[in-house]
């Protein structure tokens, strides 16, 4: 699975369960910005990070 898949696997997830950018950011402890950047794969998640986002769009 490259980057492309898991993006478009987020994306499909976000909107399926109608999960917004902000609810994210929160739990995640980072800027709205900075989260939809690494959710789409313009930016980088430390492990932890990386664990929370994928149990949220699981």
């Amino acid at each position: 699975m490259n980057r492309n898949d898991v993006t478009e696997k987020i994306i499909t997830a976000k909107v399926s369960k109608g999960i917004q950018w902000a609810d994210v950011a929160q739990q995640v402890g980072l800027s709205k910005e900075w989260t939809t950047a690494a959710c789409l794969g313009q930016m980088t998640l430390d492990e932890k990070q990386a664990a929370i986002v994928g149990e949220i769009f699981a």
